[in-house]
C-alpha cells in the first residue's frame, strides 16, 4: 500500500448529486491508480439538516456506482472531543484566542465601521481579562489568529494559487457552544485520516488558504490539493434541478446502467489522451491523471450521457441484460414471474434485437412492451404519415392475405412477399413496410422490420394487422 490517502466527505443533508458523485469518482480513480486508499467521511455536524436516511442513500449510491471505500466511514458527529482538543492546543500555543463578542456587538461595530471584517477587539485581551470573562460564564467563540504574510499552494488542476493573508479574517474555529466550524473539523479529520491529497470542487478554493494555515498551526504536513471545475448544464449555469434529474438515485431508478453513469461522470472535464470515451472502471484507472483535468467547467449534456449509456448497453452480455431486465418485465406485467423455456428464448431474442436502441434498462419494458402485448394505441404522427386513408387499408388487406399463406415466416420470406407485392402494386416497398411496422408495434420507428416480424411470429403479426385494419385510419 502506498502513502496515498484520499477522502470523499459528503454532508448528509440531501441525496448524492451528480457533482458529488463525480468528485467521489475522481478520488476513487486517483487512489486506485496509485495503489492508495479511498476513505469515506460523513460530515454530519449540522444536527438540524443531517439525516440518517441521507447517510444510507449516499452510501447506497456510492455502492451502486461501484465506489467501494476502504476502512470504516468516519463520522464527524463522533469526533467532537478531538476538535476541542485541537482548539485547546492552538489557544495554548497562541495560534488562536477566545472571542467574547456577541453577534449583536459584532453587527453594531460592523455597521459603524462599514467593514464586515472582524476588528480584532478580543485579539489582544490580557490573560486576566480572559480569565475573568470565562469565570463569569461569558459565552466565548474561538478565533484563529491570522498573521501577516502570503499563503500559497500548487493546485494539481489550477497551478500556483496565492492568497495574501490580509484578505483572511481572524476566522472562528469553534463556536460559543463548543461546536467546531467546518474549517477546523475538516483539517483535524484530514490529519486523523492521514489524507495526502484533497480532491474536491473548486467552490472550496476559498477555504484552502485558511485550512493550510490550520495545518501549519497544528504542525502537520499540508496535503496536496486538486480542485475540480463545477458541473454546469447546457445553458452554462451550475447544474441544478431545472436541468433535469441531478441525484444519482434518480438515474438508478430510471434504469441507467451504473457503469454508464460512472463512465460519463468520469469523462466530464477529463478525457483520456487516447480519445476513447467508452471505458470500464478498470480501464479508467489505467488512464486517469489529475493533471489532465480541464480547468473550465464541464457541461452535463443529457444527449451525450444517453449516448454513453446506450454504448454500454450495446456492449453488455445478453445474459447480464436478461437478469436485469426480467424483473422489470415482470414488474410491468409483461412476463409471468417464472417464464418457461420458450419465453426465456424469446426474451433473449428480444434483447438481442433491441439492446442497441435503448439507453436505460427500463426502456426494454417502456418502449419494447409490444414484444409482449398487442399495441393499445398507435403513435399519432406515424399514423397520420403512414396510414393516411382507406387506400392503405386496401394494400394492407392484400399483404395480410399473402402473409397468411406463408408456411415459412422467416425474415427472408416476409421480405420477399413485401417486395414482390410492392412491385405488383407499383409502389415503393416503404408504403407497405411503414404501415406494417405501425400495425405490429404501434410505433413509426424500430428494429429491422423483417427481423421484427420473424421474432413476433406469424400468429401475432396476422392478429395485429387485422386489429389495425379495424382501427385505422384514426
Amino acid at each position: 500500500m502506498s502513502d496515498i490517502y484520499v477522502r470523499f466527505a459528503p454532508s448528509p443533508t440531501g441525496a448524492l448529486h451528480l457533482g458529488g458523485a463525480r468528485t467521489a469518482i475522481y478520488n476513487w480513480l486517483f487512489a486506485r491508480s496509485k495503489g492508495g486508499k479511498f476513505l469515506l467521511r460523513i460530515e454530519d455536524t449540522d444536527n438540524k439538516r443531517s439525516k440518517v436516511e441521507y447517510v444510507n442513500q449516499i452510501c447506497d449510491s456510492l455502492k451502486w456506482l461501484g465506489l467501494n471505500w476502504d476502512d470504516e466511514p468516519v463520522f464527524q458527529s463522533k469526533r467532537l472531543e478531538d476538535y476541542q482538543e485541537a482548539v485547546r492546543q492552538m489557544v495554548k500555543n497562541g495560534r488562536a484566542y477566545y472571542c467574547f463578542c456577541t453577534p449583536e456587538e459584532l453587527e453594531e461595530r460592523r455597521r459603524a465601521s462599514g467593514e464586515y471584517r472582524y476588528d480584532g477587539k478580543c485579539r489582544s485581551l490580557s490573560e486576566t481579562e480572559i480569565k475573568a470573562n470565562l469565570d463569569a460564564g461569558k459565552p466565548a467563540a474561538v478565533r484563529f489568529k491570522v498573521n501577516a504574510g502570503m499563503t500559497q499552494w500548487t493546485d494539481r488542476v489550477y497551478g500556483t494559487i496565492k492568497v495574501n493573508n490580509s484578505e483572511i479574517d481572524d476566522f472562528i474555529i469553534q463556536r460559543s457552544n463548543g461546536i467546531p466550524t467546518y474549517q477546523l473539523a475538516v483539517v483535524v479529520d484530514d490529519i486523523f485520516m492521514r489524507i495526502s491529497h484533497v480532491i474536491r470542487g473548486e467552490d472550496h478554493i476559498s477555504n484552502t488558504a485558511k485550512q493550510i494555515l490550520l495545518y501549519n498551526a497544528l504542525d502537520y504536513p499540508v496535503p496536496e490539493f486538486a480542485h475540480l471545475p463545477l458541473l454546469n448544464g447546457t445553458d452554462g449555469k451550475r447544474l441544478s434541478k431545472r436541468h433535469g434529474a441531478t441525484g444519482v438515485d434518480e438515474y438508478r431508478d430510471l434504469g441507467y446502467p451504473p457503469e454508464a453513469v460512472f463512465n460519463y461522470l468520469a469523462i466530464l472535464g477529463w478525457v483520456p489522451k487516447d480519445g476513447n470515451e467508452i471505458l470500464k472502471p478498470e480501464e479508467l484507472i489505467k488512464r486517469f491523471r489529475l493533471e489532465d483535468i480541464a480547468r473550465k467547467s464541464a457541461v452535463f449534456d443529457v444527449k451525450k450521457f444517453d449516448w454513453v449509456s446506450n454504448e454500454h448497453i450495446k456492449r453488455t452480455d445478453n445474459e447480464k441484460i436478461y437478469n436485469i431486465v426480467l424483473p422489470i418485465l415482470i414488474e410491468n406485467g409483461l412476463v409471468h414471474e417464472t417464464p418457461d423455456r420458450e419465453m426465456q428464448k424469446y426474451i433473449f431474442k428480444f434483447i438481442d434485437l433491441m439492446k442497441s436502441r435503448f439507453r436505460t434498462y427500463r426502456q426494454f419494458a417502456e418502449l419494447g412492451s409490444y414484444f409482449f402485448k398487442d399495441p393499445e394505441k398507435y403513435e399519432g404522427k406515424a399514423a397520420r404519415k403512414n396510414w393516411k386513408n382507406e387506400s392503405v387499408n386496401q394494400r394492407m388487406q392484400t399483404l395480410l392475405e399473402a402473409l397468411k399463406e406463408l408456411d415459412d415466416f422467416s425474415g427472408s420470406s416476409t421480405e420477399r412477399v413485401i417486395r414482390q407485392l410492392s412491385e405488383q402494386m407499383e409502389i415503393s416497398a416503404g408504403k407497405l413496410i411503414h404501415p406494417t411496422r405501425l400495425a405490429v408495434s404501434g410505433y413509426g420507428v424500430g428494429p429491422g422490420i423483417f427481423e421484427l416480424l420473424e421474432t413476433l411470429g406469424k400468429e401475432t403479426v396476422v392478429r395485429r394487422i387485422e386489429t389495425a385494419l379495424s382501427k385505422l385510419p384514426q
